[in-house]
């Protein structure tokens, strides 16, 4: 599915260029959850608070909980493995 080029559709190439200039930005997670309306439920390794990002389509065929992803919080990225996916900060699942 091809997506527009905004947070959580296609990722845009400045938006990769600029996440992976920006090192420092990146967090560590764990993913805790998986939905299939595109949610995807991580908790920051570092602060250990809870995170929920979504995109536009479920990234369950290529995610699995209890995996370790990265995600900028500056630019709207995950890192899965060395795949790069455009993500929107989305809220907290009740």
């Amino acid at each position: 599915m091809r997506c527009a080029f905004e947070a959580g559709y296609e990722l845009n190439p400045i938006q990769r260029q600029a996440a992976i200039a920006t090192a420092s930005r990146w967090s560590d997670a764990i993913v805790t959850g998986i939905s299939s309306d595109g949610h995807i439920d991580l908790v920051d390794l570092e602060t250990e608070q809870p995170l929920r990002v979504w995109h536009c389509v479920s990234l369950a065929p290529i995610l699995a909980v209890g995996e370790p992803v990265s995600v900028h919080g500056l630019y709207g990225v995950l890192a899965v493995g060395s795949r790069l996916v455009s993500v929107r900060t989305a809220a907290p699942a009740n």
